[in-house]
């Protein structure tokens, strides 16, 4: 990334000559609740239509019940804790805390599935606990606390998921292989701003943003990271086919394939050389969403 950005702002050139802008993030965890997310968002500029949905009950128990323990009771004899389903219904929502005893040097295993239990109840909102010891109290208890948190706050996760769909209504190209760095065209300058503000608003989060100079090497730059983005996308529409995709998993790859085709609209003064390969790489990636959306309808 620095020789990336070395090669960009050594340009002896103003804003107003940007072509675009790279621009990454970084957020660590954090919890935040509804209404200072909101606020967040409005006083950044993106505005409260960003607002994740919004934080649902067994949602917030199933991750506070998501965490697993384990600990060596004696030598080579190690306990597994876990938290499993047991039943999800209009009334309530039930998690077993299950203890896995190993025995390595006896090679035995032992399987306690009620070691512990925590049920909501959806209509009281309330979580009654029940344990067989004094481990599986203090790990049921946590959870129970941490589904008071967890249901009145929202999560890294959700704050990255809401990163990432402002980002792609800015028509990104990833600049790295490994991505985190992207380029944003100079007419979403606005509404790049308004993402650093608020990354930048944020307790844990981190947010910049870089001028790419109308040069022709930075062009080129442009044109070739567009170039591995179509190519990269319409490898991963082709894979699909061999590969068993959930329904959710492949209605993702087609909103992206569809993304990208229908991005390279706000690319086309900006890339090098002849578009025709980029142009027959955007009609294969729309072909591949038609055929898909298709065997989807099947």
């Amino acid at each position: 990334m620095n020789a990336i950005l070395k090669d960009v702002v050594a340009v002896p050139s103003s804003k107003d000559n940007a072509i675009g802008f790279l621009t990454w993030s970084s957020l660590s965890n954090m919890l935040i609740t509804p209404d200072e997310l909101k606020q967040k968002l409005v006083d950044s500029g993106l505005g409260e239509g960003w607002m994740p949905k919004e934080i649902r009950l067994p949602d917030a128990f199933r991750r506070a019940t998501s965490e697993k323990f384990k600990r060596e009771v004696s030598p080579g004899v190690y306990e597994n804790y876990m938290f499993r389903e047991v039943a999800s219904t209009s009334a309530f929502v039930q998690r077993n805390l299950v203890c896995e005893t190993k025995d390595t040097k006896g090679r035995r295993l032992n399987y306690v599935p009620d070691a512990g239990a925590l049920v909501l109840d959806r209509k009281t909102e309330k979580v009654e606990t029940s344990f067989v010891s004094s481990m599986a109290q203090q790990l049921v208890n946590n959870a129970a606390l941490q589904f008071e948190i967890y249901r009145n706050n929202y999560g890294s996760t959700t704050l990255r998921t809401l990163i990432t769909s402002v980002l792609k209504s800015m028509s990104p190209t990833p600049v790295r292989p490994s991505g985190g760095v992207y380029f944003i065209p100079a007419q979403f300058e606005s509404n790049l701003d308004a993402l650093v503000k608020f990354v930048s608003s944020l307790e844990k989060g981190e947010a910049e943003k870089v001028p790419v100079m109308n040069t022709m090497d930075m062009k080129n730059m442009v044109t070739r990271k567009l170039l591995y983005h179509l190519r990269d996308t319409l490898a991963a529409c082709e894979e699909s086919t061999e590969r068993q995709l959930t329904k959710g998993q492949m209605k993702e790859l087609i909103e992206n394939a569809r993304s990208v085709a229908n991005d390279f609209a706000q690319y086309r003064e900006i890339v090098t050389g002849d578009l025709a390969e980029m142009e027959r790489l955007v009609s294969a990636l729309r072909m591949k969403v038609g055929e898909a959306l298709v065997n989807m309808a099947v």
